[in-house]
């Protein structure tokens, strides 16, 4: 039998021991590496906001954007309709958007969803929805949607509507219903693609009839009218609010904050969509123009923020 000296295994057992400390060490080390990569992760100042695809919610929201970012947040703005910003916002999926049209606009999703979501504030205060005419159609006698009954001829059958899932258009889809349109039908599009057939009636002077809403740069566009809405399906004057997931005020008191107090005027979103749909200008590039010419608006909505 081979004897190893006491020498021999006295530095053995040292060498296994140095072996077992360093391995602990290594282990401890990654541990702590990986623990703060976590807190780097969860110390991340994230907002997500839903922009349904909208020139008044895509100007509006970048103006957010902007003033967020320039607080050290990160926002991320996902595009959707707004039946889905409803829907993620109460999985918690998304944070908020600010382009929620109550109480009428988006009465149904609010009664789906409302339960786990929290108004903070309206940050337009007079808006209006429903249908329009030109002002040539309202004049030969068409001035409300009652006015419409029997006369879809003239309109080739065709109300002309939005995106499938808007506010007005599930709206305009009831008032083809209480107000007895069976000589109508609903074609659901786009935004920029209603505007361009308003566009084309007009230059041709035919009878057109779309969805809108106020404020909007067809308003200062062209010459046109809101129907009257005897049966207020469409609800009559709106605000536009900014909501958030129900959760979202302990989690980001500082943004809960600034959305409480974020609010603009009509005229402001009117000038902001005629830049963005007509003058074709990108709505970072109209919000950084506006934020630098209304920097007393910006601290007062920022002034509980760091």
């Amino acid at each position: 039998m081979d004897i190893k000296p006491m020498n021999y295994l006295k530095s053995s057992n040292i060498a296994k021991v140095l072996i077992v400390a360093l391995l602990g060490l290594m282990v401890t080390f990654a541990g702590c590496v990986g623990s703060d990569d976590s807190t780097d992760k969860s110390d991340e100042k994230v907002v997500k906001l839903g922009l349904p695809p909208w020139p008044g919610a895509t100007v509006k929201s970048e103006v957010v954007k902007e003033i967020l970012e320039s607080k050290g947040y990160t926002v991320e703005l996902m595009k959707l309709d707004a039946g889905i910003v409803y829907a993620q916002m109460a999985d918690g999926e998304l944070d908020g958007t600010v382009a929620a049209w109550m109480p009428v606009t988006h009465a149904e999703y609010w009664k789906q969803y409302g339960d786990k979501l929290d108004k903070a504030n309206a940050n337009l205060d007079v808006a209006c929805v429903g249908l329009a005419v030109p002002t040539y159609v309202y004049d030969s006698g068409i001035k409300s949607v009652a006015d419409l009954k029997g006369n879809g001829e003239k309109f080739d059958g065709t109300i002309v509507g939005i995106e499938p899932g808007a506010g007005v258009v599930i709206n305009t889809e009831k008032a083809l219903t209480d107000y007895e349109l069976a000589d109508f039908k609903l074609k659901t599009s786009s935004t920029p693609a209603m505007i361009a057939e308003l566009d084309k009636a007009i230059k041709n002077e035919k009878f057109v009839v779309v969805t809108l809403w106020e404020p909007q740069s067809a308003f200062v566009k062209f010459n046109i009218t809101m129907l009257e809405d005897p049966k207020k399906v469409y609800g009559g004057t709106e605000q536009v609010y900014t909501i958030v997931r129900q959760d979202f005020k302990d989690d980001n008191p500082e943004v809960y904050s600034f959305f409480q107090k974020f609010n603009i005027s009509s005229a402001t979103q009117s000038e902001w969509v005629y830049k963005y749909s007509d003058l074709n200008e990108d709505p970072s590039e109209i919000a950084k123009e506006w934020i630098k010419n209304n920097p007393e608006a910006v601290a007062e909505w920022t002034k509980d923020m760091n």
